[in-house]
């Protein structure tokens, strides 16, 4: 029962299931590395603790946190991360070559779900566009994101989209 908590705490090498494949599908197949300043293991509460400049690199997958707290789950495999900071962030490339962002307070990677949910000061960028909100939950598997001002002063979502630059020949207001 304790070389389980052995290995997670030596190698710090965790996969995460396969199945999470609509967005950087390499990654998920890849293990995952934590690397930190701190690392405490609580084998009788089955966590993970790691402190003082986490880095959680999967594949191109990254978060970067001031603390990061890998739970496990009854079968044993590490099943939830919870990233904290100021703000915690995750970057990811995904299959079209398109990146990415995130950033809040708090990102939570609920792995059996396949989920992030972002909470607090909450942002997503991809290309042009740029969402933020109080929480936002973005189903990997779905490409779905959710967003709510929940928790706000003004409970409002903001989502901006930059239009291109124009280029040019466009100056003179020319439609070719």
């Amino acid at each position: 029962m304790l070389r389980p908590y052995l290995s997670l705490a030596s190698g710090v090498m965790l996969l995460v299931s396969a199945n999470v494949y609509a967005q950087g599908e390499a990654d998920f197949s890849k293990a995952i590395e934590l690397t930190a300043g701190h690392e405490e293991l609580d084998i009788k509460n089955n966590r993970l603790l790691l402190t003082d400049n986490v880095t959680v690199k999967q594949g191109t997958l990254e978060i970067k946190a001031d603390r990061v707290e890998a739970l496990r789950n009854a079968d044993q495999q590490a099943d939830t991360f919870i990233a904290e900071g100021n703000p915690a962030t995750y970057t990811q490339q995904l299959d079209d070559g398109s990146t990415i962002s995130a950033q809040a307070d708090r990102i939570t990677y609920y792995q059996a779900r396949e989920v992030l949910e972002l909470v607090g000061n909450a942002q997503v960028s991809q290309g042009s566009s740029r969402s933020s909100a109080q929480i936002i939950t973005y189903d990997l598997a779905q490409q779905t994101v959710s967003a709510s001002g929940e928790g706000s002063e003004n409970n409002r979502v903001t989502t901006i989209f930059t239009p291109p630059k124009k280029k040019k020949d466009d100056k003179n207001g020319s439609n070719n």
